[in-house]
């Protein structure tokens, strides 16, 4: 059976990202991380400070999954919270030791994607990346 080229496209979308998350695991896990933890504390340091619900919003998840990994991050010294405005919100801030964890992270997981993306052009990468924000617009 052929194929069309959105199901291909999906096919292959797919093959590349299992064994890009396993890559990105083992690279996390030398410096202490899981993917999970590595995307709330990635978002965090990028944002520099956010509250669990955005944390949530901004990775597509429940917000028991984002508690519990706020917990790890907490529990390992990376992250710290401070009250907000509203007394049930919190306020999430990378610690100075979580970002020197983000930063070596930062560091490894480039090296892998510039590996992966090999020689494809700047300008293709630019293209990719304004198509996967308006498919994930559809979703």
């Amino acid at each position: 059976m052929e194929l069309k080229a959105h199901q291909l496209f999906f096919r292959r979308f797919t093959d590349l990202y299992r064994p890009f998350i396993q890559r990105t695991a083992d690279v996390l896990s030398k410096v202490g991380l899981t993917v999970p933890q590595w995307s709330a504390l990635r978002l965090i340091a990028e944002q520099e400070e956010m509250t669990p619900a955005e944390l949530a919003a901004r990775q597509f998840v429940e917000k028991p999954t984002v508690s519990r990994t706020i917990q790890q991050l907490l529990e390992n010294g990376l992250i710290e919270t401070r009250p907000g405005q509203d007394r049930r919100a919190k306020i999430i801030l990378v610690t100075d030791h979580g970002r020197k964890v983000y930063e070596k992270a930062s560091s490894d997981i480039e090296k892998l994607e510039r590996e992966v993306i090999g020689d494809i052009s700047e300008q293709e990468q630019e293209n990719m990346s304004v198509r996967f924000v308006e498919m994930q617009r559809r979703l």
